[in-house]
This record gives C-alpha cells, sequence and structure tokens, in this order.
C-alpha cells in the first residue's frame, strides 16, 4: 500500500472463502457448506451470483453470537448429518471463516468424533479447507481448497478401489486451473488440450457447472464440474499442468505424491506464454500442433502486426488478483504496452514478476492516487470509482464484473483469447 497511510481505504481482495467456494463450486455433486455466520454464505453468494448470473449452492451451519463464544463443534456436525441425510450430495465441502477460526474451532476433530457415532458416514468424503477472512485473499482460499481436495478424495476409500484395480497410464492430461481462469477459459483450455489427443481432467472445472446453462431446478449440491470418478483418475495421467502462479504448489504436491511429471505455466494469456503449453503438449503426444492452432497463432501474430503501434507505448494502470495481474500484464508488454501501476491483491508470488512489472500490494484507493496520466485502467467492476474520478477508461477483469453483460464468460486464455484481450484493450481505450 502506499506509505503515506496505513488503512485500506477501498480494498479490492475478496474473501479466501469466496476462492474456496469457487474451488467447490467445480465438483460435481458436492455440497459446499460455510462453517460461519448465515451473513458470511449470503455476502459470498451474492458476489458469486452478481458475477455469473447463477444460482450459487452455498449452504452454511448458521453460527449465532453464542457460538463465537463456546464454538460451532455440534453446529458442523450437524451440518454434515443434516446435509448428508436429507441431499444425498457424493462429496461434503467445508471451508472455515474468520469467526471460527478466531475461536480456534477444531474441524478435522469433529468430523473425526462425527465418523464414530456415525459408523455409516466412516468413507463419506468429507474435505475441509481453512479460509479465514484475515489470511489472504481469494486467490489463496482457492489454491488452499484445490490442495485439499486432492488430498482427501485420492487417499478416499473409492481412491483405494481404484489405484488397486489400474492397469495401465489412462492417455490423460492432469489440469489445474487458477481462480483466475472463467468458465470460458477452462473450456479454451480443455479444446487445446483434446486437439492432441488427451482426454483433460480437470480440477476444479467450472466450464460445465457455472457456464450459464439451464438448471430445471435449483439444488443444494453443484450441477456439472469434475466429477469424482475423473478426480480418482488423476493419478495416471500422462502429465500434469498447473495455471497460475498460486497454482505452482498444488502442481508440485500432485507430483510428489503421484510421480506424475508437472509445469506449471504462470499465464496463458500471450503468444509466447501459449507457446510453452502447445510446444509441451505436441511433445507429450508426439505429433505436430494442430493446424487449427498453427491458423489460431497466426490470427494471433496478425492482430499484433495490425494494432501494435496503437498498443506500443500506452501506459496501463492495473489492479486484479496476483495471477490474472501477471497473466494480463506480461501479455501487455509483449505487444509493447508500458504497466505503470500493477496492485496485487496479496503479496503471494509477487517475487516472480519481472522487474519490468512495478507489482506492489494495494487497493483501489492506490489505484485511484497512482493510475493518473495513464491511458487505460484493468480492474474489476469495483473499479469504477478511480476511473471515473480519473475520467479514464476501464476495462472489466477479474471477480467481480456485475456492470457488463457476459464477463464472466470471455476468453482472456490462449490465441483466441489474447486476440479478443487485444481487441477489448483497444477498444476500451477508444471509447
Amino acid at each position: 500500500m502506499s506509505n503515506t497511510r496505513h488503512y485500506g481505504g477501498n480494498p479490492q481482495k475478496n474473501s479466501p472463502a469466496l476462492g474456496a467456494t469457487l474451488a467447490y463450486m467445480g465438483i460435481n455433486g458436492l455440497l459446499a457448506m460455510l462453517h460461519g455466520s448465515q451473513g458470511c454464505s449470503t455476502f459470498i453468494r451474492l458476489q458469486l451470483s452478481r458475477h455469473f448470473k447463477e444460482p450459487i449452492p452455498l449452504n452454511s451451519t448458521a453460527l449465532l453470537e453464542d457460538s463465537a463464544i463456546f464454538g460451532g463443534w455440534d453446529h458442523l456436525k450437524q451440518g454434515i448429518v443434516k446435509s448428508i441425510d436429507k441431499f444425498r450430495p457424493q462429496i461434503i465441502g467445508v471451508m472455515s471463516t474468520g469467526l471460527t477460526e478466531t475461536y480456534g474451532d477444531d474441524m478435522e476433530s469433529a468430523l473425526a468424533e462425527l465418523r464414530l457415532e456415525r459408523p455409516d458416514l466412516e468413507d463419506f468424503p468429507v474435505v475441509l479447507s481453512r479460509t479465514p477472512d484475515y489470511t489472504g485473499s481469494m486467490q489463496e482460499g482457492y489454491q488452499q481448497t484445490v490442495s485439499s481436495l486432492l488430498a482427501t478424495l485420492l487417499k478416499s476409500s473409492a481412491a483405494r478401489t481404484i489405484h488397486s484395480s489400474s492397469q495401465s497410464t489412462l492417455p490423460a492430461i492432469a489440469l489445474f486451473p487458477g481462480v483466475h481462469l472463467s468458465p470460458g477459459d477452462v473450456a479454451e483450455l480443455k479444446e487445446i488440450v483434446s486437439l492432441f489427443g488427451f482426454q483433460p481432467l480437470v480440477v476444479p472445472d467450472l466450464s460445465t457447472s457455472l457456464d450459464g446453462h439451464t438448471e430445471l431446478e435449483p439444488v443444494p449440491v453443484v450441477q456439472g464440474g469434475t466429477t469424482l470418478t475423473e478426480i480418482l483418475q488423476l493419478p495416471y495421467c500422462k502429465a500434469a499442468f498447473s495455471f497460475g502462479l498460486s497454482m505452482n504448489k498444488v502442481g508440485q504436491y500432485f507430483q510428489e505424491k503421484y510421480q506424475v511429471p508437472h509445469l506449471n505455466l504462470p499465464s496463458l494469456t500471450g503468444v509466447a506464454a501459449t507457446d510453452t503449453l502447445v510446444l509441451a503438449l505436441a511433445d507429450l503426444a508426439e505429433k505436430p500442433v494442430p493446424a487449427k492452432l498453427q491458423h489460431q497463432r497466426s490470427q494471433l501474430l496478425d492482430t499484433y502486426a495490425d494494432y501494435h503501434d496503437q498498443i506500443g507505448g500506452k501506459q496501463i494502470a492495473l489492479a486484479l488478483e496476483t495471477d490474472l495481474l501477471y497473466s494480463l500484464a506480461t501479455a501487455l508488454l509483449e505487444v509493447g504496452a508500458e504497466i505503470t501501476t500493477a496492485l496485487g491483491a496479496t503479496e503471494q508470488e509477487m517475487k516472480r514478476f519481472p522487474p519490468t512489472i512495478p507489482v506492489q500490494v494495494g487497493d483501489l484507493e492506490d489505484l485511484e492516487e497512482q493510475a493518473d496520466g495513464s491511458n487505460l485502467i484493468i480492474a474489476n467492476s469495483n473499479g469504477r470509482q478511480a476511473a471515473s474520478a480519473l475520467r479514464l477508461p476501464h476495462l472489466r477483469a477479474g471477480l467481480p464484473v456485475f456492470d457488463r453483460a457476459g464477463e464472466n464468460l470471455k476468453v482472456w486464455t490462449g490465441y483466441r483469447g489474447t486476440r479478443q484481450f487485444l481487441v477489448d484493450v483497444l477498444n476500451t481505450m477508444a471509447s
């Protein structure tokens, strides 16, 4: 933040529990439960519903004032039991909040006691994720929850059965997308992998759960996303890719645990970033790059040639979660833009930024103070106040975006997504 003040005047970061909710929304048949007050879950549902224009099936243990004093141990046990008995989910995903973490609720012990009380639930998969509001941001909560999903589900009784019966490596690739990838981005990523003849196994997969499909009636469990069967196949993949600086931890854990070769790609936006993925897949498949991807690359290069003089030298200010900040900023540098301000929500992974990106932790008040004189602001919808005050064009990116239609389904990745990103930059600056 700015050295002249010591408060968050207009925060840009979201709750880690919101990131955990997004990770759970990509798992089919999962019932997500927030261990905290009803207000916490209501706020998360509001934020995500405004962004995705979809109902968000998030449940709550609905703690009250006495729970802040005596703890919510029984609330958690009762919430899990009632959810299983009433809604019959395949998996339950629990996330903590600042309320329960400040008290020190031991979710692991509560679950262990519940299994003793209900032996029939001994093998039921329950994922626990610690996501207090006072530690990190949406990105950290998401990454930690994906790690918990893998650690819990891949040691379940169903996993042991599949492990013992597996005979050969599946022609599949494990994909761990970061929270900065939209449902449209994940769909684009799956298509690229499929062009090389591999089956993409994505954890979590928002491209089939929050992709805007019509549901006959709202239900409290996730519809769409990665199935439990697909998750249990992950240890037999040919390779694994993680996307986003923060997701390297997930990929490294997976490689160490299951000896599946892993490659972290900090970005999927830009020619160089997309080339890295495409060439890695071509090497794994021992095939040439498909003609479709070669044509898309040619189209992107033509866009660079046509418009580099209109983007090159332009001064751009960004305020985004760190993974998305890195992705878009490096793509802009590739076409000659100058990054004047780069504000991340937390310090996570900032050391991996190139020196040409002046990255620092900051909020949207910092953005207003530092972006004056820039040609463009890139931030979520809450950055509109800074853009209005400075009378600068504002390209919406990140979460939440609630004042533009279809933003949650846009594609920012791959050759096609990069091309559209550059067009959007140009059109926004011209408006």
